[in-house]
């Protein structure tokens, strides 16, 4: 062969070799996932939820070639590998193979059982606000040590309350995933002993705990009705939908999590406002930081017309425990641009009349809040408004400091 024709020739096998399609990996959030998903973690990526792979566009996943992927079954075994993480690259045409040269099909890779997630209370470390308060963080712990947190909790100890969540909410929220099935709530060993909380927030639990506070159990079926929408629901404060991965959903499920909401509220307007929330964070640049949380306590007319506080359980002592907050509160907030806003949301579909109590907490902001679709001011769904953090804040105790500067709008 001349010089001249092999040259050629590499010239044509170079050209090839740059127009052929890099032979990366990729996967749909919503059609590809095994039914056991593992977790998809960015080696050495950070502990939180930016080190999970998450969709860079809609709901699909792409890993380049020659990228990593750590798969892992906190609690179960990933199915192939027979370990419970297995460091697999990425060899193209959504097949994965580990350092001894074994290959596996993406579609292959699942866990036997779904990833176990776990609360860790933060022993030496503080909540974002004042107070003997506990820091507990909610994620994923791996064998090898790492713990990816992706929801932070103020808990009160005292109380059995939690006082906020914190969670970081990306534009990824694009992906997710729909459809995933509901778990059961965990409790773990966060409250007083002896203390069932799934039977609290069970319509019977709450009857009996509102009987006790209004004197009367005729009065408490009036407000805890037997049917519908009226009685209180365990209400997320980080929803299960603020994440893309069902693995990450599960983990949004422990008591910890929630608080007392009454049902019409909870699927009313904060329903329509995380659904607002997820649609803005979707299509705006910068990772967005989210606070939800609650403040003071639900009263209702006992039976000679004195307002009461309202609980869903009582402690040994006849001293009430998991309170049902007066306002819940969502703060969303860009730590980048510093802007941010605050919505305040009414706990009450009784209260038809909310006063400077509730309307005083700030100067009324949702004019100029153009990505919300919800309607704050029908009773059943939830009386709302909108506020300037930092006013707020002078006002709910709750809210963490946070250096604003203007509105998120």
């Amino acid at each position: 062969m001349s010089r001249t024709l092999a040259f050629f020739l590499a010239l044509v096998a170079l050209s090839q070799a740059r127009t052929l399609p890099k032979a990366e990996c990729s996967w749909s959030i919503n059609t590809d996932l095994p039914t056991t998903q593992a977790l998809y973690i960015i080696p050495d990526g950070p502990l939180d939820l930016k080190g999970f792979w998450l969709p860079q566009s809609g709901d699909i996943v792409t890993v380049p070639d020659a990228g990593q992927v750590l798969f892992a079954c906190p609690g179960g075994t990933l199915t192939g590998p027979g370990t419970e993480e297995a460091l697999l690259t990425c060899v193209g045409g959504n097949v994965f193979s580990d350092v001894n040269g074994n290959t596996y099909s993406f579609s292959s890779l699942s866990c036997s059982r779904d990833p176990f997630h776990t609360a860790i209370r933060r022993n030496g470390a503080s909540c974002e606000i004042p107070g003997a308060y506990s820091l507990i963080d909610i994620g994923f712990q791996l064998t090898s040590g790492a713990f990816y947190k992706i929801i932070e909790i103020c808990f009160d100890d005292a109380t059995s309350n939690s006082l906020y969540s914190k969670y970081t909410q990306t534009n990824a929220i694009d992906g997710y995933q729909s459809g995933y099935p509901r778990p059961g709530f965990v409790q773990g060993e966060f409250y007083p002993p002896g203390l069932d909380v799934d039977f609290q927030y069970s319509r019977d639990g709450q009857l009996a705990a509102v009987a006790q506070a209004v004197g009367s159990t005729s009065l408490a079926g009036q407000y805890v009705q037997a049917s519908g929408d009226y009685f209180m629901s365990r209400g997320h404060m980080t929803a299960k939908a603020d994440f893309v991965y069902g693995s990450h959903h599960r983990a949004t499920f422990w008591f910890l999590n929630v608080a007392p909401q009454w049902q019409t509220f909870n699927g009313g307007n904060w329903n329509n406002l995380e659904m607002s929330s997820r649609t803005f964070a979707a299509s705006y640049p910068n990772d967005l930081l989210v606070y939800t949380g609650t403040n003071g306590i639900t009263q209702l007319p006992d039976v000679n017309g004195n307002p009461v506080d309202i609980y869903i359980a009582y402690d040994a002592n006849g001293n009430g425990i998991l309170k049902v907050p007066y306002i819940y509160w969502r703060v969303v907030y860009d730590p980048i641009t510093q802007n941010g806003v605050a919505f305040v949301g009414l706990n009450n579909p009784y209260n038809d009349a909310p006063g400077t109590d509730f309307y005083g907490l700030c100067t009324d902001v949702c004019s100029q809040i153009s990505w919300v679709n919800w309607s704050p001011s029908d009773q059943r769904l939830g009386f709302g408004f909108c506020c300037d953090i930092n006013e707020l804040a002078l006002n709910v105790p709750e809210i963490p400091p946070l250096t604003v500067t203007g509105l998120l709008t």
